[in-house]
């Protein structure tokens, strides 16, 4: 299995939002109920467009599809997908003295540990 790692773009967000969903709705299935899943998707679990604009949110792909996605941040926001972000303002992070952060990583449920 061939996997191709490349930088998520702006046009891969509809896809990203397909996948996070997936990959919350059916991995998450086996440690939280429906409601919490319901929630999570709903307030936190989502694309960080941020991550995309700072190219440091990439997309691993197999046979040309998107297979999973994650990143990492240089901002002080702590998690979360742009809905939850109270404000728009993400400030850097100071890299002298606070350390990268590393974003939510997703899968799509039939890669599932194979090594994505």
């Amino acid at each position: 299995m061939n996997v191709d790692i490349r930088l998520a773009t702006i046009e891969d967000i509809p896809a990203l939002r397909d996948l996070i969903r997936e990959s919350v709705n059916v991995l998450g299935s086996r440690y939280y109920t429906s409601r919490q899943i319901a929630s999570a998707l709903n307030y936190v679990f989502g694309v960080d467009t941020q991550l995309i604009i700072d190219r440091t949110y990439f997309i691993a792909e197999v046979e040309k599809q998107i297979a999973g996605s994650g990143g990492w941040s240089k901002r002080k926001t702590l998690f979360g997908g742009d809905q939850a972000k109270p404000d728009q303002t993400d400030q850097l992070l100071d890299p002298a003295t606070e350390a990268a952060r590393i974003g939510a990583f997703y899968v799509r449920p039939q890669w599932a540990r194979k090594g994505i």
